[in-house]
């Protein structure tokens, strides 16, 4: 039986993209499906006692530069830790992202490419001309999906998309939900493996 990993995330997440790559080495080595689903962190945040980045103490800040290259080095993946375009509203991407999900695109590939976009190329993806660019780079239809992107179904799911990642115990991204359980933050990846590795043992 395949598990489900329902997997709550945002573009302008650098400990998102830093994760992405291998969660779904680990949920491709798990055989899991994960269904992707971007999150508004700023309702996230606002509901869950979290504060936006530029309301944190200098001192948390400074802290989140220096993991941010540990991780970085460590992971062998490139990251600009101040990229020109952070933080811009991410609900544009977000709605992009589930537009091609109901397209029926597979989104694994377009959410990283997304994610580099921001924390690699520095491209502002709140920008629907960068989208569009963006997309068409991609070989994907961009006129359709940036038009599907601003329908309410579209607007329901990212609401419905948070407010299911908050009953589920989220306050912040990523966060991993599989096996009755949740799993928060790139650096619980190694839980996430073993909780697959639990739920395909014999017996």
């Amino acid at each position: 039986m395949t598990t489900t990993i329902n997997y709550y995330f945002s573009v302008m997440s650098p400990w998102s993209y830093l994760g992405d790559e291998r969660f779904r080495t680990i949920a491709s080595r798990g055989a899991a499906a994960i269904v992707h689903k971007p999150v508004d962190t700023t309702v996230m945040f606002s509901r869950t006692g979290g504060l936006a980045l530029k309301d944190r103490s200098k001192e948390r800040q400074a802290y989140r530069m220096r993991e941010l290259k540990r991780w970085s080095t460590r992971l062998d993946l490139p990251i600009n830790d101040s990229p020109r375009y952070y933080p811009v509203d991410s609900t544009p991407a977000a709605r992009v992202i589930i537009a091609a999900k109901q397209h029926g695109v597979n989104v694994s590939l377009l959410t990283y490419a997304l994610m580099r976009a921001v924390w690699v190329d520095e491209a502002n993806v709140s920008e629907p001309a960068v989208l569009h660019s963006f997309l068409e780079a991609q070989a994907l239809p961009a006129g359709d999906l940036l038009e599907r992107a601003g329908s309410d179904d579209v607007s329901d799911e990212y609401a419905a998309n948070t407010e299911e990642a908050i009953t589920q115990g989220a306050f912040g991204v990523p966060a991993y939900a599989l096996c009755d359980d949740l799993l928060w933050g790139q650096d619980r990846l190694d839980f996430v493996e073993a909780l697959l590795a639990k739920e395909r043992a014999p017996g």
